[in-house]
């Protein structure tokens, strides 16, 4: 995840208790608790119940002004207001006072306290403030060089920096006590611990939260002391600050990685790794999707699902990893900077801070017939937070200071024209209102006899309601393309005509194909003729016969594909494509190219994949 400057706050790291108090010497610090001497544990519970699990959550990051004229005008009643609170860890206060980062903290060294503001406009307003903690990439030494990847490990093993970092941790703490009982989410280091995991000893293999190598105890700080320098410190840190500063109403999210979904990153090591690290402790996981629109990438619509759900390339493998993950540790799920672009308004058009995406609209459409809310609830996940990862990305609200824009649709959007300034057309406010008029319901409300005042300090002895999900049995798989001998020479038939018709034209035509069977390796040929029988190949200056029988399914997929490089708008040769990718068994790709000959000719779609066995 790189951190956009537009959006990074960051936080002077060696305030002193003093500058935050305003006294002139340094308090006494608390006595280092014990592991079970946590006096908010029930209060916590009692949040989680009542305002995160009666119903699936959303949330999204915009200005209070905007939260509240979609919640007054839209309906849209948002639950999470997501900010950055980064920077780094700094050395000194010479290092640390210039605008616009550092205004979280220290209201004598700075113009103004914006995180005190955030936090007090949005519990005022009646969102829950939800702050991304995303410091150790930027610290020093490394300053996020050459990346995340290997700053945030090196950064993590040097005394003077974690030390700095241990106290701005203890600053947020107390920043975020003075607004209890509401309750604040504290989303710590997205990314950074897969980084810290994957960049110790090991390099990769054998990824053990012990043997990382990220100060704790030998930073000198009285809180801390007694713990030890790696991963599992690291988290025991986090709920002794917690203890000590803001028991009460601070919610702590980690953060697993999954970029090695199937393997050292399954939804099962992840149980492993952070019920070695004291599981029990945290209260949400957050998973995240990518950090930028897919039209940032300067891919253009339309998407597939295997577009926009990135690694895990469909939802039922996602949904298996969160559930794998929530059974084994009991943590709810959020999906945290899910990006907001979308193929519904002209505004969004593939230009800076308008690009497309389509998981919003997976998600929200025609909700609520479509099931895929449902789907994510009943794997462990209770909500979404629509946020930008990247400053030029499409936002929900006027970041571009562009105005209503209604440009010409770009090929694969719909073209609806936005009476909205945002910069996604208004689409997230939209389907947000229509969301909160009927929100999915999870636990649903905490009954009278269910809940309990609480007491001095915001605790409570009640303990919080229980409810089992109905966890439905998972879904048939979806049936695999099949097609028989007479279909299949048809589309052969389309293939080699419209190979014929090319290379007539006096194009040039290649693929890579395996032109000596199954056991080749696959090389790019140049076409030198086409008949009914084969092709002729240029093999080394000659012109080599190839039967047709003897190409595989894959073969005849790449040569659909070497016309798409002539012309990728092609609706025949996408058509081809992705039959032949489909019957081949390589269903995100066939998915994809029958995607794009379907904006242009959905009958001949249709046929295809009524031929294919798939026709619905």
């Amino acid at each position: 995840m790189k951190l956009p400057r537009t959006l990074a706050v960051a936080v002077c790291a060696v305030c002193s208790l003093a500058a935050w108090a305003g006294e002139s010497a340094a308090p006494s610090t608390p006595s280092a608790p014990s592991p079970t001497a946590d006096p908010g544990v029930a209060a916590r519970k009692k949040i989680m119940r009542e305002r995160f699990l009666p119903y699936f959550m959303l949330g999204t990051t915009a200005p209070i002004e905007w939260f509240n004229e979609t919640r007054d005008k839209n309906g849209a009643k948002w639950d999470f207001n997501q900010h950055y609170f980064s920077g780094g860890a700094q050395k000194g206060w010479d290092m640390v006072f210039y605008e616009p980062y550092n205004k979280w903290v220290n209201p004598d060294k700075v113009k103004g306290v914006w995180g005190d503001k955030i936090l007090k406009s949005n519990i005022e307003n009646n969102y829950i403030p939800w702050i991304t903690m995303y410091n150790l990439a930027q610290s020093q030494p490394a300053e996020y060089k050459p990346g995340p990847a290997q700053a945030t490990p090196r950064n993590a093993a040097v005394t003077s920096t974690m030390k700095a970092y241990w106290e701005q941790v203890r600053l947020i703490m107390k920043l975020c006590d003075k607004y209890k009982p509401a309750p604040i989410v504290i989303h710590v280091e997205p990314d950074e611990w897969g980084h810290m995991l994957l960049g110790g000893p090991h390099q990769g293999k054998n990824l053990d939260p012990l043997t990382v190598d990220c100060k704790v105890g030998s930073t000198g700080l009285e809180e801390l002391k007694d713990l030890p320098d790696n991963l599992k410190g690291y988290s025991e840190a986090w709920f002794r600050m917690r203890a000590l500063y803001a028991p009460y109403n601070v919610i702590l999210a980690t953060n697993p990685s999954a970029w090695d979904w199937q393997g050292s990153m399954s939804g099962s090591r992840w149980v492993k790794y952070f019920k070695e690290c004291g599981a029990d402790k945290w209260d949400l996981a957050v998973l995240e999707f990518g950090d930028r629109d897919l039209g940032c990438h300067g891919k253009g619509p339309p998407y597939t699902e295997a577009d926009f759900v990135t690694r895990f390339k469909s939802y039922d493998k996602m949904l298996e990893w969160i559930k794998e993950l929530h059974d084994g540790t009991g943590l709810w799920v959020v999906m945290w900077q899910v990006a907001v672009g979308n193929t519904y308004f002209s505004a969004c058009n593939q230009t800076d801070g308008h690009y497309c995406d389509g998981i919003a609209q997976s998600l929200l459409e025609d909700y609520p017939k479509n099931p895929l809310v449902s789907r994510f609830a009943n794997a462990g996940c209770l909500g979404f937070v629509f946020s930008p990862g990247q400053g030029m990305q499409t936002h929900v609200h006027d970041a571009k200071k562009d105005g209503i824009t209604n440009p010409t649709p770009i090929p694969g959007n719909l073209g609806n024209t936005s009476e909205y300034a945002d910069d996604d057309g208004g689409y997230m406010r939209l389907r947000a209102g229509s969301y909160y008029k009927q929100p999915y319901k999870i636990m649903g409300p905490v009954t009278e006899t269910a809940s309990a005042k609480p007491a001095a300090g915001g605790e409570t002895n009640a303990s919080p309601a229980k409810a089992t999900l109905n966890v439905p049995a998972a879904a048939a798989p979806p049936p695999l393309p099949k097609v028989d001998a007479k279909d299949l020479a048809a589309y052969d038939a389309k293939l080699r005509a419209k190979l014929a018709a090319t290379l007539k034209d006096g194009k040039k035509v290649n693929a890579f194909i395996k032109l000596f069977g199954a056991k080749d390796t696959a090389k790019e040929y140049g076409l030198a003729g086409v008949d009914d029988g084969g092709l002729k190949v240029n093999v080394q200056g000659n012109k080599m016969p190839v039967k047709w029988d003897g190409l595989a399914l894959a073969d005849r997929a790449m040569l659909a594909k070497g016309l798409l490089d002539l012309d990728e708008e092609d609706a025949e040769a996408n058509l081809l494509a992705g039959f032949y990718f489909l019957a081949d068994g390589q269903q995100d790709k066939g998915e994809q190219f029958l995607a794009k000959a379907s904006a242009k000719d959905a009958s001949a779609v249709q046929e295809a994949r009524k031929a294919l066995g798939l026709a619905k």
